[in-house]
């Protein structure tokens, strides 16, 4: 996923979305501390004050890019209707994740390394409820669905929702590395892993 603007008469938002993918990859990749502007400036192929004039600093470039992945990723997660049997739900659910893990497979990777290494990355205040809205999103639909008898009374939405999120993190996290890190041995496709984990799912959470 390399994104170069040279020989091109781009855009405003051209020239900033070539940063922003530019950035969520090395981030991904390298974190931050390894990461500098003249990386990603060279990887964008833009130049270096267009950085300083859509994002300031390299420290506000990253909580842009870690914010706006949050917000993108809930926002997708919105459009799936809740109105619909949870077995549906729940594979267009897992389908919305791995079209975006499809599309960037750093924006996955950046939005876990930010969680598991805090020590990693620069904090910032409102990460707790960024964080939150993904599972929030898969809740409310599991909570639906239980209003409706659809799902067991006995299970609880917020631990539902935790464990088909948990789930798909680490299988994702497991293809990416598959796939551009090192050979694990991981025979399967995402597709087959989001048909299993939501077979299972279901089966575990259903009323009948």
């Amino acid at each position: 996923m390399e994104v170069r603007m040279d020989g091109l008469n781009p855009s405003g938002e051209d020239v900033r979305e070539a940063i922003f993918k530019s950035a969520v990859e090395l981030f991904a990749r390298r974190g931050y501390y390894a990461t500098t502007i003249r990386d990603i400036v060279d990887r964008a192929g833009v130049t270096q004050p267009m950085v300083y004039y859509y994002f300031g600093s390299k420290e506000e470039l990253f909580v842009s890019c870690v914010k706006e992945l949050f917000y993108r990723i809930s926002c997708e997660y919105k459009k799936v209707p809740m109105e619909q049997p949870i077995e549906k739900y729940l594979w267009e659910f897992i389908t919305v994740g791995n079209d975006i893990y499809a599309k960037s497979p750093e924006s996955i990777l950046l939005m876990i390394n930010y969680i598991h290494y805090p020590e990693e990355y620069p904090r910032f205040s409102d990460i707790k409820e960024l964080v939150a809205k993904p599972m929030e999103v898969l809740k409310n639909a599991i909570e639906y669905a239980r209003q409706n008898g659809e799902v067991r009374q006995e299970i609880n939405p917020i631990s539902a929702s935790m464990t088909v999120l948990g789930a798909l993190t680490l299988a994702r996290t497991l293809h990416y590395i598959h796939n551009f890190i090192m050979d694990i041995d991981l025979d399967v496709d995402t597709e087959f892993v989001s048909n299993q984990i939501q077979k299972i799912v279901t089966r575990g959470i259903l009323s009948n």
